[in-house]
């Protein structure tokens, strides 16, 4: 196993996966100017870590007074997205989805106007394979670069630079956007082009939703029949499929805690982009189709902006078990 700091760990000639390194200031040793458009949950902590790797970052957020807490800690404000992504290096997007993305770029005062000759868009939305191909097109008009950029992590992950990112693009885009994916990062996962970058992490999300789904429904089918939730998740942490996941997510349920770590309604449109993919592709997702179908169900009874976990809740109601 390889140490941190290590370019990689071989798995097949010719395979490689990139490891984080030590972060550094800049694109070839210097600092960067950075536009980042979208500060909600996830995007103010990774800005602010920007910030705080020396970058000059630049913010814009839909709703201006989210971004109010970076400028008061050395960020500059901009007033639309054009102003942002001006005279950058690179200009990040982290927004909720394909039609958020499509309305900063090309909306009044969007971001490609502002987009200039060899600057990279970094986008870490989770915006689907038909965006990232659509994205990389419009900007490669602009003689600019693009990098779709997902994100692996919470909230809590951004905070503290930990989170994982799937990077596809070009390798001269990659390069110049490393530094500031690294420090916003514990590691980068690098693919050859946006696309499978975009697909990789559908693939990642459609799994998390089947196991959020199997979880809750695994702990109703216990608890309908008189087994103490407590224990159910106990004794399936004890098992063959124990998961930290399944172990977070079980407190949460316990304590009915339903604060959004991430939200049903962006865990619906994530099932949603990777049966489009499927589509596209010729594959068949009959599991994504049920959970998103759920994740819907839990949406219509007022979860929608709960956390994943709360479709607990929704199974708990079917079983007719009393809200505690």
């Amino acid at each position: 196993m390889a140490r941190r700091g290590t370019p990689g760990v071989s798995l097949s000639p010719g395979r490689r996966i990139a490891l984080s390194q030590p972060a550094s200031l800049g694109y070839n040793g210097r600092t960067m100017k950075i536009g980042f458009l979208g500060t909600g949950t996830m995007g103010a902590p990774m800005a602010n870590n920007l910030r705080k790797s020396g970058h000059t970052v630049t913010v814009w957020n839909r709703t201006a007074s989210r971004s109010e807490p970076l400028v008061k800690k050395g960020a500059k404000g901009a007033a639309t997205p054009c102003e942002a992504a001006t005279s950058q290096d690179l200009v990040f997007l982290c927004l909720s989805d394909e039609k958020a993305v499509d309305a900063v770029l090309d909306g009044p005062g969007g971001a490609l106007a502002g987009l200039g000759k060899g600057a990279v868009l970094v986008d870490v939305s989770t915006a689907g394979v038909r965006s990232a191909k659509s994205v990389e097109e419009r900007v490669r008009s602009r003689g600019a670069f693009f990098v779709a950029a997902p994100l692996l992590g919470s909230r809590t992950a951004a905070e503290k630079a930990q989170l994982t990112i799937v990077a596809g693009g070009p390798a001269e885009a990659r390069e110049k956007a490393r530094p500031a994916l690294r420090a916003i990062s514990a590691r980068v996962i690098e693919l050859d082009n946006a696309r499978d970058a975009a697909l990789m992490k559908l693939v990642v999300n459609s799994v998390g939703g089947a196991m959020m789904a199997a979880y809750a429904e695994g702990l109703a089918l216990g608890a309908s029949g008189g087994l103490d939730v407590a224990k159910v998740v106990e004794t399936l942490q004890a098992s063959s499929f124990h998961s930290p996941f399944f172990l977070m997510k079980g407190e949460q349920i316990l304590a009915r805690d339903w604060t959004p770590r991430f939200a049903i309604a962006l865990a619906e449109k994530d099932q949603r982009l990777a049966q489009e993919a499927a589509s596209d592709q010729g594959a068949k997702v009959p599991v994504s189709a049920a959970v998103r179908s759920l994740f819907g169900d839990a949406i219509a009874a007022g979860h929608g902006s709960n956390d994943m976990c709360a479709v607990a809740d929704l199974y708990f109601g079917w079983a007719g078990l009393p809200k505690k």
